[in-house]
């Protein structure tokens, strides 16, 4: 048995460094244990203290000689911009340079290196200028202090802000000697902040099982104050669904009350989800003949943010159609009167909104979305209120109530949708069957790795923060070098197949940096996006994964929604997780199939670490009974 100052000192070892909130939290120690750990750890000589602000310990590692420049495999790249930019950083930067800039990645990359060759080095110049490209891409320059050290080094003074793709950013990568590609991908043109919607556009029809839940659906909208959340599993159109049965039911109320306004509001976390529900209503409206004018407003970020200057668009409202996308905390923030002129729409929006929707629907027992309903119902709202999710369940955690969380889900939307009388009581499989949802597979690689929760004062209560806590202990233990290795041989062999197309899930950002460039020197082509990628240069890589010049796509999280590519064969569980929305999200990535442009198969690749031995089962089997079903069999 290791002393908890050997296990921790080991943790550090294999990741580089643990700042002193990370090691309080793993291993629940207070201000004054953890100050006599610090004394005990001060002593121990691979160990040096964490950096500034964050705290800890750091490992130190021998120093080495710089290694020659063509002593190691440097990765492939598949664009001759890449392999450009690579050259031109060896020639202007000093190892030293290089280094600084990588960060924590350089240690990460060296511990692989030396756990897969016995051989303890400083990575080459061409292999950390290879690093940078990969960890960055085509924003290469984007970073302040990347752009003022080449800088400073070609004598050129940067831009200050970095407009990608604009007349400075190209200037200054031109002068620097980089490829055009660096200069990065201009933001495209900020779409209007609302369309007026008549058009024509060609959709497929709906299948049986849509039909089915859209006549539900309608029966629904029909009655005041209806609620229900629909699900369908992940890939199955559920989004679509939705919007052509609103199309139907604003139509036909239109065509009694014309020139009467009835506003649908639909909300979604993140933006990107906003903006594909913002594109779903375009093309169902575009596809559409005989159907009602519809005012179609984006209400999140930057959009729509003067009220004063919207005042008249806005208008519109009272006399027809309207459709306001939002994210939650827009419209809390206008509940609560922190926007600006506030007064001007609020009073509009509550009095017209005759349907809410809530995309990603387990989500709404939160408390900004409480906030929105309660706000609604105090104004005298009598608007309806539909979800939408794969995932009709919450708080699956409690072993003594583990159904509480789907009775609040219950409490606020008292009925379930799902097309029984097309698919039968088991959905999933029919839709498997049909070949709209690919089949999954699994296999399991086992990593020997520790996954040990923090400390806590009842696991037999554990609250959504308590969940968080877990999650966050468990991936910071999951990101270590023997772990990814064993995944990296793994993922070699299945990217033999030229078919091949791998979505990565990583428990760190770090981890799925790290393993990119690992593929790289290994000869698979793959890329790295992470929250901080840019929108459209994220975009860029994922139509990349698409089209087959990535075989390997890693992240961590940031693909687990708004992110669509049918023909994924594989799905890399690494990012460990107790969360059962969290898993079927990730693995509801690779389930499109052949009918929905995906494939027939996909393997889900689980991390069989010490922690659990129970897999996520797929579904909500366990939580029927409570929305009144009754599964009749078990799969997974």
């Amino acid at each position: 048995m290791l002393t908890l100052a050997q296990e921790i000192t080991q943790a550090i070892i294999e990741r580089g460094e643990l700042s002193k909130q990370d090691i309080q939290h793993l291993w629940g120690l207070d201000d004054d244990r953890y100050a006599e750990l610090q004394a005990e750890l001060g002593s121990v000589r691979v160990l040096a203290p964490g950096s500034r602000g964050r705290g800890g310990f750091q490992a130190k590692y021998a120093k080495r000689p710089k290694p020659a420049d063509e002593t190691a495999p440097v990765p492939e790249f598949e664009h001759h911009w890449q392999n450009q930019g690579i050259e031109r950083l060896v020639d202007l930067l000093s190892h030293a340079d290089l280094e600084g800039l990588l960060g924590e990645l350089i240690y990460t990359v060296r511990r692989a290196r030396h756990k897969l060759t016995g051989e303890d080095r400083r990575g080459n110049k061409r292999e950390l200028a290879s690093a940078l490209v990969i960890q960055h891409g085509i924003d290469l320059l984007r970073p302040p202090k990347v752009r003022k050290l080449i800088g400073r080094k070609c004598r050129l003074k940067p831009p200050v802000r970095w407009y990608p793709g604009k007349a400075a950013a190209l200037a200054f990568t031109q002068a620097a000697g980089f490829p055009d590609e660096f200069a990065g991908i201009p933001t495209p043109e900020s779409p209007p902040d609302f369309e007026y919607l008549e058009g024509r556009f060609e959709l497929k029809a709906l299948q049986d099982f849509q039909i089915d839940v859209q006549a539900q659906m309608r029966e629904i909208l029909d009655k005041q104050k209806g609620r229900a959340i629909v699900t369908l599993p992940t890939g199955a159109g559920k989004t679509r669904v939705a919007v052509d049965t609103i199309r139907d039911w604003l139509t036909e109320w239109w065509r009694d009350q014309e020139e009467a306004g009835r506003v649908v509001l639909w909300l979604a976390h993140t933006e990107e989800l906003c903006e594909q529900a913002f594109v779903c209503f375009k093309q169902v409206w575009q596809a559409s003949s005989d159907v009602c004018p519809l005012a179609l407003f984006r209400f999140w970020g930057r959009y729509t943010q003067d009220l004063v200057d919207h005042r008249d668009n806005l208008a519109m409202m009272h006399r027809r159609p309207a459709v306001l996308i939002s994210t939650p905390h827009r419209m809390v923030n206008l509940l609560d009167g922190r926007t600006p002129n506030a007064h001007i729409v609020l009073q509009d929006i509550l009095s017209s909104t005759a349907l809410i929707v809530v995309d990603e629907a387990h989500r709404a027992a939160a408390p900004s979305y409480r906030r929105i309903l309660d706000g609604f119902h105090k104004a005298g709202s009598e608007a309806g209120v539909i979800g939408l999710t794969a995932t009709p369940f919450r708080q699956e955690y409690d072993p003594n109530d583990p159904i509480a969380g789907t009775r609040e889900l219950k409490q606020l939307f008292h009925h379930i949708i799902e097309p029984i009388s097309t698919l039968g009581d088991e959905p999933r499989l029919e839709l498997q069957r049909r070949a709209f949802l690919a089949q999954p597979q699994w296999d399991e690689v086992k990593t020997n790795t520790l996954l040990r929760p923090p400390p806590l004062e009842d696991f037999n209560h554990l609250t959504e923060e308590d969940i968080e806590k877990i999650d966050y202990a468990l991936k910071i233990r999951a990101d270590n070098t023997s772990r990814r290795l064993l995944l990296l041989d793994y993922l070699f062999s299945v990217c033999a197949a030229p078919e091949a197309k791998v979505l990565y899930f990583g428990p760190t950002v770090l981890d799925a940096e790290c393993m990119a460039f690992l593929l790289r020197q290994r000869g698979i082509h793959s890329a790295f996006v992470s929250g901080q990628t840019r929108d459209v240069t994220r975009r860029q890589i994922v139509e990349e994964f698409k089209s087959g010049d990535v075989k390997v796509l890693c992240n961590c999280e940031v693909l687990t929604t708004g992110f669509d590519a049918p023909k994924v064969t594989h799905v890399v569980m690494a990012r460990p997780t107790v969360s059962q929305v969290l898993y079927e999200q990730m693995v509801g990535r690779g389930l499109r199939g052949p009918k929905f442009g995906g494939t027939e198969h996909c393997l889900i690749i689980d991390c069989e670490d010490n922690y659990r031995a129970d897999r996520p089962v797929l579904g909500y089997r366990r939580f029927r009974e409570i929305w009144g079903k009754k599964p009749r069999t078990r799969a997974r």
